[in-house]
């Protein structure tokens, strides 16, 4: 699941030349643009992945500090880092108190901004990863698995190849293989590497549960 920044500004360049720089910093993420509050709470609305948003203070349907607020009020996990033309202490206090994770000036180095993003995308995409691999447990629950599909899942986990998983459970090589693509199929995975990752968020999703 690709994390997304929303960059929330309607100058005709700006934001384009941000969602370059943002997806070549941060692997895994993409970026989107809203170019008005409205189009931007659309996307809180919609959009389960949002990790973080930057934000300008000026836009067609709302001016100053308001945005902050609205967002905030959609969405509060989501940290915003609002970037600016304007700039001065009043005005930074004054974002923080509205719930703004950071502030970046427009006249800035572009790094500047993507360094305040990084810690707060990353405790972000943790906590998207812990959801994602809350729900990846539940949707594993509800398909069956015969015993023998259950040890082909946990041994291809373990990166086990065909042959080795031949030779721990003594069955031929021809019957190993049909069980790991009747697996990846019951699974709904594409490839070994997918159904890896799907065996270890489940394991570490159930390990969280209340009771375990």
């Amino acid at each position: 699941m690709n994390a997304v920044v929303l960059v929330v500004d309607d100058h005709p360049v700006v934001p384009l030349a941000l969602r370059s720089l943002i997806e070549a910093r941060f692997s895994g993420v993409r970026a989107l643009q809203a170019s008005s509050l409205r189009q931007a709470k659309a996307m809180y609305q919609d959009e389960p992945r949002l990790a973080a948003t930057v934000l300008d203070l000026r836009l067609p349907d709302v001016a100053g500090l308001e945005g902050i607020s609205a967002l905030r009020a959609l969405r509060p996990d989501v940290p915003i880092v609002v970037f600016t033309g304007l700039d001065s202490e009043p005005l930074r206090r004054s974002a923080a108190a509205l719930g703004a994770a950071a502030l970046v000036c427009k006249n800035e180095n572009a790094t500047i901004l993507l360094d305040r993003i990084a810690p707060l995308l990353a405790e972000r995409l943790d906590a998207l990863a812990e959801s994602a691999g809350t729900a990846v447990a539940r949707n594993a629950d509800t398909i069956e698995l015969s015993p023998r599909q259950q040890q082909m899942w946990q041994s291809i986990a373990e990166g086990m190849s065909n042959g080795e998983i031949a030779e721990r459970y003594r069955i031929s090589l021809n019957t190993t293989k049909a069980h790991v693509r009747e697996l990846l199929q019951r699974l709904g995975v594409r490839n070994r590497t997918e159904a890896a990752t799907m065996y270890y968020r489940a394991r570490q999703a159930r390990a969280h549960e209340p009771g375990a």
